[in-house]
């Protein structure tokens, strides 16, 4: 007898036979609570229409017992490593006692446990166990047939024909009845009716010939079967899978599928949930096509989910194709299904892949594409796992899984497919794709301890696909595995339900080769797009409805070029896709260079006398109210296009170089209806088409309208895309002088232009055809980077009086020799009677990105990396001590650079100086007033941003604003402390430092941009602060990295997460004692700064202000990253022990 038989008692009380096994415990009645009352789990009745299940047979996941068979215990043992993939739900084979003829299906008891697999008191164990892990347990209700070894066939095939119990089963004197019905096993039955010699009578059954069909025309058997639904389902289990329910019935001249009769049992099961179980799922398992799986649902009074069977051939046959149409085809016939309803889809089961919902000429494509081994086939599949059927190609495998997350419906993982399992074909029957769990290359895979000629089958031992190459201890530890990624995969399907609810919508570029769809729900949209191709593959997708919307990758959250009118552009490696969040409100990459959108209906302005013309009359109307107005609503540096203008004034300030007249500088004066003004620098050209048209096709984004001077034609467009523009501003800072004379071009009286450089301008020696580089990343001005040598950056915002960077970095470099900031070359400023900064020129730095960019990209490699460290560890759990683990070392050393040279640049700027712009001056009471105003006023409006955001922010934060918005008492007494212990003097400082504005450069950094805060006006910017305020953003940058850092590998690895934040608060905690131990202490250790206990908390004032400020920026700017700055500011509040204990580690 097979290992896995049972010994049953029969115990029959005169009206119900009921069977137990011998070794088993009875099942005491226990009330149902309601998922409420269960720890881990939420509300929700629809619960299966975000899960993602998980489908493992008890006897093949761990062996705890070390017998060679699994066992409920050793799924307990791992019920962590199901929560840590992602799953939500877990799919269990029948786990009753069984001859195991059909691996469990074959049914003898109904209400009792095969006692190779434990007993009922651990199946209640592992229901709460599970529950209190968030995990949802789904199990078989095989209604359509018994095992012919159950006490119901026992009893029936002696009872006399006609009887109530001879009728628990469908009989036949002759094997002629219901001819029109097929026989789904052709490999091993020949009829659907089996002789029975005991009962002298043919019993009918679909499946196997030890599995007699229950008769449901019999209100006995129904209530039986209902009987057995309430003792699962009072005992806890979730959801139940209704295996084979298409052939409840049977009727003449039918096929005997699919028949209204059957409906009608399901709605009495369902209502029977309904009724005692609510929120609980009934899973309708009909191999059918769509059409026919649709009335399985009824009006959602029947299964809550069925299987979309037609689906999953489809998928493989595309991609077999690298033709979309077989998914796109069967999607579109697919039928809607009621609400609260959903499809259950899968890429392997337990079963074959079956291919019975397929065209003939569909399977045999199949068969020879995916078992062109006879062994691998059988009855009409493939007995294959879902890796040897992808060849073992890591990205086809991802491929589908892709597919499997992102398709409507709730996506099944059958065991072992996350870690790519292989197969054995040569073991019998499906026993091929049922082998042991691979836990670890140790003996049997880490399964069972047993000798391994005792297990229930053979672990697979090949050299590609055998435990000792394949296991979930080694993928664990690798980053890079199919484990991990397959973690993350869940982990950001998880995180947007427009996956799980939203509407399906294909869309049909033209290449053939990639399927894309849009999945969408309430303001979520997802954009898939998938490559079934071998081969790299191009597409343009028509996405003009999202037109401003910024595709963010969301694997990597990474924001892909906004979306424009013209069709997207997007090239795939071969097998490989994306998933975009298409978000209106993302911040577009950096490196993307934005460029006004080509205007295929330029006017033409007609003017014989060039500039003159086109500032008379109607020419200049044109401009003001329609040519330059549109232009700038397209500009990245125009911040206001949330504001109605109302009125634009164009002041012309003449040319910039005599040599070159078609160059002209001009200011836009912008009214608005809110009564707020502004004005930006806008040099404007003309540049005349050859006799072979435009000179220069690359210029017609910048193009704002076309010009006729008689037959001449020519383009008015931003100066600042022509190579001239820059070499006419260097050609005046390298020959300073002042131009004030009317303009004969414009007719107009010129402004003055004042152009200053530095000594070292003159020695950079440049030739006319130096080559041009715009810089993308700017936001608010105009940069470009001359020979790779020289920056000339341009100041949009037009503002009379002195602009503080070129101020500052032309006394740090020309007075201070200060050498961490960009060498300042020269300044053009312009203007009447209240003239402006125009332009600046710096020495370009080579560099290696910013120290945002590199410390993030690095704590996002290395903190991954010792993270999962953890998981091969000798300790798991234990603290890491990060300078020991070296790896994050240099980002340590660095962050004490940047100290350093934050240190020396106050130094420099306190310095006693003949500039009264600089040099430390006693610190006002007035200015103290106005610091503690100003920061309580901010953290007003902080806390009403938080309160309205409360909802928007993260479960696990909103707790955390909460509490921020339940300290106001303790936020005043933080923010009045100023009064006392502010700082004796004040200097000029950076004004707006944060990592952002460090360059990482070889072995040391530089400090960038000494604009000061843009939202400020220029005088504010240039008023002397205290020194604190720097060090106090830089310290809140750390924290801002931290917890970005932070979001982005917990979506990664969501298993990891309390090891991950664990590390990234200890790496936040070194970072800052690094940070202030350089800034406080000189190369030679000694203490440069009065560093008492006013200072630290003048310090906590500086930060808790920059956090209210940063909560007002993000609600108004970008509300996903409010959970940042709320949670740094209650941090704050909440845990000043922490700030003090890194103050005085950076005097150790």
């Amino acid at each position: 007898m097979n290992a896995l038989n049972t010994q049953e008692t029969i115990i029959d009380d005169g009206a119900t036979t009921l069977i137990r096994s011998s070794a088993q415990d009875w099942l005491p009645e226990q009330t149902h609570h309601g998922p409420s009352g269960k720890s881990g789990l939420d509300d929700d009745p629809q619960w299966y229409r975000d899960a993602v299940i998980y489908q493992t047979h008890i006897k093949a996941f761990f062996d705890q017992s070390d017998d060679g068979i699994g066992d409920f215990n050793g799924l307990i043992e791992k019920l962590d490593y199901i929560r840590d993939l992602g799953a939500t739900a877990i799919w269990l084979l029948p786990f009753y006692p069984s001859p195991l003829r059909d691996d469990g299906y074959d049914i003898q008891d109904y209400r009792a446990i095969n006692p190779a697999y434990g007993t009922m008191a651990d199946v209640r164990r592992l229901i709460k166990e599970a529950h209190r892990r968030g995990i949802r347990l789904i199990t078989e209700l095989v209604i359509n047939h018994t095992s012919d070894q159950h006490p119901w066939f026992e009893r029936a095939r002696r009872a006399r024909p006609g009887s109530k119990y001879r009728d628990y089963y469908v009989w036949s004197d002759t094997a002629d009845r219901y001819q029109d019905t097929r026989i789904i096993f052709l490999d091993t039955e020949t009829s659907n009716w089996t002789w029975d010699p005991v009962a002298k009578a043919y019993f009918w059954h679909r499946f196997y010939s030890h599995q007699p069909d229950l008769n449901f025309d019999n209100p006995k058997v129904v209530e039986e079967i209902i009987s057995v639904l309430h003792f699962w389902l009072k005992l806890g289990i979730d959801g139940l899978r209704l295996d084979a329910v298409p052939y409840l019935i049977e009727r003449e001249g039918t096929n005997c599928e699919n028949l209204p009769e059957t409906h009608d049992v399901l709605r009495r099961i369902r209502a029977e949930v309904d009724k005692h179980f609510p929120g609980r799922m009934l899973l309708a398992e009909a191999n059918q096509w769509p059409e026919d799986t649709r009335p399985y649902f009824g009006d959602g009074d029947q299964c809550h989910m069925a299987f979309h069977f037609p689906l999953m051939p489809r998928m493989y046959l595309s991609v077999a194709r690298e033709d979309r149409h077989p998914v796109t085809d069967i999607m579109r016939q697919t039928p809607t299904i009621p609400d609260g309803c959903q499809w259950a889809i899968f890429l392997r089961n337990h079963d074959e892949l079956t291919l019975e919902m397929v065209t003939d000429k569909e399977r045999d494509y199949l068969w020879e594409t995916y078992a062109a081994d006879k062994r691998m086939r059988i009855n009409m599949g493939i007995r294959r796992r879902l890796a040897p059927l992808m060849g073992n190609d890591r990205r086809k495998i991802e491929l589908m899984n892709s597919m499997l997350m992102s398709m409507p419906g709730t996506p099944v993982i059958y065991y072992g497919d996350e870690i790519g399992m292989g197969d054995n074909v040569f073991l019998g029957d499906r026993d091929g794709v049922r082998t042991p769990m691979q836990w670890s290359p140790d003996r049997n895979g880490g399964f069972s301890r047993s000798d391994p000629q005792r297990l229930y089958l053979p672990s697979i031992m090949d050299a590609v696909y055998g435990y000792q190459a394949v296991n979930v201890e080694s993928q664990r530890s690798n980053a890079s595995s199919l484990l991990n990624w397959m973690q993350r995969l869940i982990a950001v399907r998880q995180s947007y339900r427009a996956f799980a609810r939203g509407e399906l919508r294909f869309l049909y570029p033209g290449n053939r080769r990639i399927l894309a769809y849009l999945r969408e729900f309430e303001n979520e949209t997802v954009l898939c797009v998938v490559n079934l191709s071998r081969h790299a593959q191009p597409v343009e997708l028509n996405l003009g409805e999202f037109e401003g919307h910024v595709p963010v990758e969301l694997l990597g959250k990474n924001p892909f070029p906004p979306i424009g009118k013209l069709p997207y552009l997007l090239t795939l490696p071969g097998h490989g896709f994306y998933w975009f969040l298409l978000e209106p409100e993302a911040g577009i990459p950096d490196w993307h260079q934005t460029l006004p959108e080509v205007l295929p209906d330029l006017p033409t302005l007609v003017s014989r006398v060039g500039w003159r013309g086109l500032l008379e009359g109607g020419n200049l109307l044109e401009l003001e109210t329609s040519v330059i107005p549109r232009f700038l609503s397209g500009q990245r540096w125009y911040a206001e296009k949330d504001k109605v203008l109302s009125s634009l004034h164009l002041e012309c300030f003449g040319t910039i170089d005599s040599n070159n007249p078609d160059l002209q500088l001009f200011v836009c004066h912008l009214s608005f209806e809110s009564g707020e003004t502004s004005s930006y620098t806008l040099p404007l050209a003309l540049v005349w088409d050859d006799a072979e048209g435009p000179a220069d096709l690359s210029l017609a984004p910048f193009v704002m309208a076309r010009v006729r001077a008689g037959a001449r034609v020519g383009s008015l467009l931003d100066a600042t895309a022509l190579a001239s523009f820059a070499h006419s501003v260097l050609a005046g800072m390298s020959a300073p002088a002042i131009s004030a004379n009317a303009n004969e071009e414009t007719g107009k009286q010129a402004a003055s232009i004042i152009f200053e450089s530095s000594s070292r301008l003159a020695q950079e020696t440049l030739t006319d055809d130096a080559p041009i580089q715009r810089v993308a990343a700017e936001q608010s001005n105009t940069s470009v980077i001359i020979d790779g040598r020289i920056m000339l950056k341009l100041y949009r915002r037009f503002e009379p009086g002195q602009h503080p960077e070129p101020e500052v970095s032309r006394y740090l470099t020309e007075n201070c020799g200060f050498e961490h900031t960009p060498t300042w070359f020269g300044t053009m400023i312009a203007g009447t009677d209240s003239p402006g900064t125009i332009a600046a020129a710096f020495a370009y730095q080579n560099n290696q990105g910013d120290a945002w960019q590199y410390l993030r990209t690095t704590l996002e490699r290395d903190i991954g990396m010792l993270a999962l460290q953890d998981e091969a560890g000798d300790e798991p759990g234990a603290p890491v001590d990060i300078r020991s683990a070296q790896l994050l070392e240099p980002t340590l050393m660095f962050a004490r650079t940047v100290g350093q040279r934050v240190r020396q640049m106050h130094e420099a700027l306190s310095a006693d100086a003949d500039d009264g712009a600089f040099g430390s001056r006693k610190l006002a009471k007035s200015q103290v007033i106005r610091w503690r105003k100003e920061a309580l006023a901010r953290a007003r409006l902080a806390l009403g941003h938080t309160k309205r955001g409360l909802d928007s922010l993260a479960p696990e934060l909103q707790d955390v604003g909460r509490s921020l918005l339940s300290a106001r008492k303790k936020i005043e007494k933080a923010l009045g402390s100023i009064d006392d212990v502010h700082p004796a003097c004040v200097t000029r400082i950076h004004g707006d430092l944060h990592l952002g504005q460090i360059l990482v450069t070889e072995g040391d950094c530089m400090i960038l941009d000494f604009e000061g805060e843009p939202a400020r006006p220029l005088a504010q910017r240039r008023v002397r602060g205290s020194n604190w305020q720097d060090v106090a953003g830089m310290m809140r940058s750390f924290d801002y990295l931290r917890q970005t850092v932070a979001q982005r590998l917990t979506i990664e690895s969501p298993a990891h997460t309390d090891r991950i934040r664990a590390l990234l608060d200890e790496w936040h905690r070194e970072a800052g004692t690094a940070f202030l131990a350089g800034y406080l202490r000189d190369e030679a250790g000694q203490s440069t700064l009065e560093t008492g206990a006013d200072e630290l908390a003048t310090l906590r004032f500086f930060m808790l202000d920059k956090a209210f400020y940063e909560i007002v920026y993000e609600a108004a700017n970008r509300p996903r990253w409010l959970g940042i700055p709320v949670n740094g500011a209650n941090d704050l509040l909440q845990d000043a022990g922490t700030l003090a204990a890194v103050w005085e580690s950076a005097h150790d």
